[in-house]
């Protein structure tokens, strides 16, 4: 199918330079209706198992009937076998690709990992493009979103998404050609890094057509019914110059690679970070000239 841009249905912002006008900018989206994601690059919103799958349908069917299978060997804590949510949940923190699609409630987590996703030109190269690309940060009224999947599904407007039984209903139904759309799901056991990150999911309801186009197709038919469909989406896109420095004040507030991805590996990580910020200030406060051997071992 043919990609859907969601440029033209959503508000733009013009693009960030400075690392403090992005966070003047992100306080704007303060309340609790927002969900952001933070993306390295200008890429369309795709669902993870639409990455690895031609036929991403029978791909996740196929990776959620294994899991299920196999899950006993690993865990005794499987989730309720008909509980589709939160098997997902489990399969997506686990690397299984699935249709959910990462965001966060925090405006701040998003823009770490967009700059920290982000992979600025290398100064030495000597084939530098004219243009230098900008991370960017989604912002989506997800409370606005849901109210116009129960418009659609006809559902009442008290009916939670993310419960079993209506959640098992839309995700193993066959809509109809026009019924695609995108909902704000959560399940109800939270992992620990889930938790950390305030994190939530976005999903399409049908894996035949792509996320962005089941996005714009719900923002169309919000359109077409008259409803401010435009202030439900925001994509902010930052200068790749801003981008030591927006991870530099978030490290500050504790933010980083070492809060939000608990063990080892994350604060390895943290590191490459942290080499890259001490490296751009010229290793402020370290003696380059001492004896290096005690110093590294904290003599």
């Amino acid at each position: 199918m043919r990609e859907t841009r969601l440029e033209g249905l959503a508000t733009i912002h013009p693009l960030v330079t400075q690392a403090a006008d992005l966070f003047e900018k992100l306080r704007s989206f303060d309340d609790t209706k927002w969900a952001f994601r933070g993306q390295g690059g200008d890429w369309p919103l795709t669902a993870p198992i639409e990455r690895f799958a031609r036929k991403p349908g029978v791909a996740e069917d196929y990776a959620m009937r294994e899991f299920m299978r196999r899950i006993h060997h690993y865990s005794t804590n499987a989730p309720h076998r008909n509980d589709d949510l939160e098997w997902l949940a489990l399969m997506q923190h686990h690397g299984v690709p699935t249709r959910l699609l990462d965001w966060t409630r925090s405006a701040q987590v998003a823009a770490f990992f967009a700059a920290e996703s982000h992979k600025p030109v290398d100064s030495h190269d000597r084939k530098m493009p004219k243009s230098i690309p900008a991370f960017t940060i989604w912002a989506v009224d997800k409370d606005a979103l849901n109210a116009e999947v129960k418009r659609m599904l006809k559902l009442t407007p008290d009916t939670d998404i993310s419960s079993p039984e209506v959640f098992r209903r839309i995700f193993r139904s066959q809509p109809a050609d026009d019924l695609h759309f995108v909902m704000a799901v959560e399940p109800y056991s939270l992992n620990e890094r889930l938790a950390i990150q305030q994190g939530l999911f976005l999903m399409g309801n049908n894996l035949l057509i792509p996320f962005h186009n089941s996005l714009a197709n719900l923002l169309l038919h919000a359109k077409g019914q008259r409803r401010p469909s435009t202030e439900w989406l925001h994509k902010i896109q930052v200068s790749s110059g801003a981008r030591l420095d927006v991870l530099r004040t978030l490290d500050k507030i504790n933010i980083n690679s070492a809060t939000l991805l608990p063990g080892l590996d994350g604060f390895c990580k943290s590191l490459q970070v942290a080499v890259q910020i001490q490296d751009s200030d010229d290793w402020p406060g370290i003696d380059q000239t001492g004896d290096r051997t005690n110093w590294v071992r904290g003599i």
